[in-house]
Order: C-alpha cells, then structure tokens, then sequence
C-alpha cells in the first residue's frame, strides 16, 4: 500500500471511531457510584458500558484499573485518591486489545494517583481525555529503571487525544510521555514540575517527552515545564533510526530545569518550537551545553522562531 493510500486509510478509520463516539454519546448512558454500587472502582467500571460515567466518592482506594471500554467516562469527586502503597504496576491503564482495535473516547479526570510503577498509561486508543488528576511519585519499584517505568502520565500508540490540565510531579521519570507512534494528540496547559526523582545523577529525565517510532504531528501548548531532573522537554529519537516530525511546541514555559529547557536532539526534523520562555534552565552544569536553555543536537532542520532563552548555536551557550 503507498503512503498515500495508507494515509487516508487511517483517516477513513479515525473517522468512523469518531462517528461511533457521536453515537455513543448522543444514546447517553448511567451514572456508576463508588462506592454506593459497587465497592471497588474496578468493578464499577467492569460493569460499564458504552456512554456510561463510573463517578467515585472522595477517599483512598489502592487499587489498579483498567479500562478497556470505550465511550466510558471515569470521573473522581474532590478527594479521590487512587493509591499504590503495597502494589507494582499501573495506577490507571486505558488499553484497546491491539493497535488495530483501539479503545476510543474513555476519558479520566479527577484522581490523585500516587504510589505506583506508572501513574496513568493510555495505550491503544483514540480520543482519550486525561485531565484535571494530580499524578506524582510514582517511581520504579524494582530495578532497573528503564524507558517507561516511573512515568506520570503517558501515551503509547495513541492518537487524536488530549492530556490537559494535570498536575503531574515528583514521579521517578518522565512527567508527560508520547512515544511508539503517538499521533495528533495535544499536551496542553499541563504543570509539570520535580520529575525524574529517580534520575538525579545523570540528569536523563524530562518534563514532557516525544520519542518513538511514527511519534509525529503532535502538539506540546502552553504547559508549566518547571524543575525537572533533566531537559524540560524533550524531542528525541536514536541516532539511524527513523526521525520524528511535524511536532509542535509553542507558548510553554520552561523554568529551573536541571538541563535545558526544551531540547530537540538526533533523529528529529522539520518540528516547530514557537514562542516558548526557556530561561534560567541548564542549573547542573553539564555538558555538552553548559549554559543553554533552547538546544538543537538533531540531524536535521527544525524551526525555532520567538522563543526566550540562549540557543545552542549562539557564543553564549559555548562551554
């Protein structure tokens, strides 16, 4: 199939889930309580169905969830705690069965989620809403910590969502993570804020990071990007492997990360960093930038147009 056909394929699919989103909502669906109905969150929302809301009650509930439904709407009151004290894993896993049945339109707001391997992974979806949750300290529980673990929020092979308005700090990783071909999702107006608790030696982590094969054509708005163990944000991929493009990053703030602010770096071209404040960032010290806050080590031409902050090809950000 030629990229071109292949192109309008995915499109005619993501229309269709779409169109089964306006059905599913338009047909409405019950209210789930929690614990009133049911006890755990788990098993409210194992008894969902397409269009309902599961609503959970103020208070602290350690327990993993899952959610493989589409079209079901997991909503926290004030209060809610989601806890992984005593467990490995996930704290909340949106997961379609593979990438060619993607669960679609689950949204998840309102939770504190803490404790945890990883904080909340949408993996295999489309039209996810992850906003308004509180994820912070989840860390790696058992060594070692590689690409994934310890991350607050993250999208894998996900597309046309949104992660907005979350509060996600003190997690052992990344704070905001897109990677393994995430498409057309927006990150925006998240405070990201002290991740990477896990990587404060060699200052590796980011606040936000894209990487991955196909993680292309997203958008990276106005978030809070503020004190990270490493690079503020970060667009990445290994050197001979196939870059990402078409990704966005504009209007963010970039303060007081222990590296730069925001970083493009190997394998990543034609992406637009725009009108970003990337000042007071690379605090440690580190090479192979000492000073820099806007830094460009990609094999390729990205556009940076309007940001505050020293660039890497400047005198000023020589070691």
């Amino acid at each position: 199939m030629t990229k071109s056909k292949t192109f309008w394929v995915v499109t005619l699919v993501m229309c269709l889930l779409a169109f089964t989103v306006v059905v599913a909502r338009a047909s409405g669906g019950q209210v789930i309580h929690v614990p009133r109905d049911y006890s755990t969150i788990q098993a409210a929302v194992d008894a969902a169905a397409a269009g309902d809301t599961v609503q959970v009650k103020a208070g602290v509930y350690n327990e993993k969830v899952v959610v493989s439904t589409s079209s079901v709407r997991l909503h926290a009151t004030s209060g809610v705690v989601l806890d992984g004290t005593g467990l490995t894993g996930v704290g909340i896993l949106v997961r379609g069965t593979s990438i060619a049945s993607p669960v679609s339109d689950v949204e998840v707001s309102g939770f504190e989620v803490r404790n945890f391997e990883r904080g909340i992974i949408v993996q295999w979806a489309v039209n996810a809403s992850v906003h308004h949750n509180e994820v912070h300290q989840n860390v790696d529980k058992i060594p070692p910590l590689v690409l994934g673990d310890a991350a607050g929020i993250e999208l894998i092979t996900t597309h046309l969502s949104e992660v907005s308005q979350n509060f996600v700090h003190d997690n052992g990783d990344g704070g905001i993570q897109l990677r393994v071909g995430s498409t057309q999702n927006t990150i925006r107006a998240n405070r990201v804020h002290g991740n990477g608790t896990q990587r404060t030696t060699g200052m590796g982590a980011a606040g936000i990071l894209l990487t991955g094969l196909g993680t292309n054509d997203n958008s990276v708005l106005e978030n809070v990007v503020i004190g990270n163990y490493g690079r503020g944000i970060m667009l990445t991929r290994p050197m001979g492997t196939a870059p990402i493009t078409g990704n966005l990053v504009a209007q963010n703030r970039a303060h007081d990360n222990q590296r730069s602010g925001i970083a493009i770096m190997s394998a990543a071209i034609d992406n637009f960093v725009l009108q970003n404040d990337a000042r007071w960032n690379n605090i440690s010290g580190l090479p192979p930038c000492y000073r820099c806050n806007l830094f460009d080590m990609s094999i390729g031409t990205n556009v940076w147009e309007r940001n505050l902050g020293t660039f890497n090809l400047t005198d000023a950000c020589a070691p």
